[in-house]
């Protein structure tokens, strides 16, 4: 499957564009850190534009039914497991390689960071790791955020928690355009 192969079918699959963004969020984190690891980028930006396609239209059985799905389209198992490995909780499938333990990290974090510009009015810009860290403080504030997998993600990485946010920020500013989260004119 090609990265843009697995954009049409996240596209074809997920009619909210708050989760679309979501996952392309995701994406962007993930080629990031592909990029720093020297890692082949392409099953990472598709791991993180599939891994909640089936979110929306199946939601009590995610992301079982993505599997199966992926599964039946011959999708790379590396691929599968990672999604596989994103609901540990569901799947029983612990985030164990580069691929997984990325994709497990930047989920919920992305997410926060999202959460984070939509109350800022410069958004984005200028967004820091102290900022996000404040705002993780705050019970109240995106409280679907799962703070404990956002500590085990940086954990999983090897990474403290500001830097694997840093490295987040950094992803998600260089398409803030494509993820919505520039100041409105």
């Amino acid at each position: 499957m090609t990265r843009d192969e697995a954009l049409q079918l996240m596209i074809e699959h997920t009619p909210s564009e708050a989760l679309q963004r979501h996952m392309l969020g995701v994406e962007v984190c993930m080629a990031h850190y592909a990029h720093l690891t020297n890692a082949d980028e392409t099953p990472y930006r598709i791991a993180g534009l599939l891994h909640d396609f089936d979110y929306e239209l199946h939601p009590e059985e995610h992301p079982l039914w993505a599997m199966e799905y992926l599964t039946n389209q011959k999708v790379d198992y590396t691929i599968i497991r990672a999604i596989a490995a994103h609901y540990p909780a569901k799947t029983g499938i612990e985030p164990d390689s580069p691929l997984e333990r990325t994709l497990f990290a930047c989920d919920e974090l992305s997410g926060f960071i999202t959460a984070c510009c939509y109350v800022r009015p410069e958004r984005i810009r200028g967004l820091t790791a102290k900022s996000v860290l404040k705002k993780l403080k705050t019970a109240n504030f995106a409280a679907g955020v799962n703070r404990d997998d956002v500590h085990r993600g940086a954990e999983l990485l090897g990474l403290e928690l500001s830097d694997h946010i840093t490295n987040c920020i950094t992803a998600m500013e260089g398409e803030a355009n494509l993820l919505g989260l520039l100041p409105p004119d």
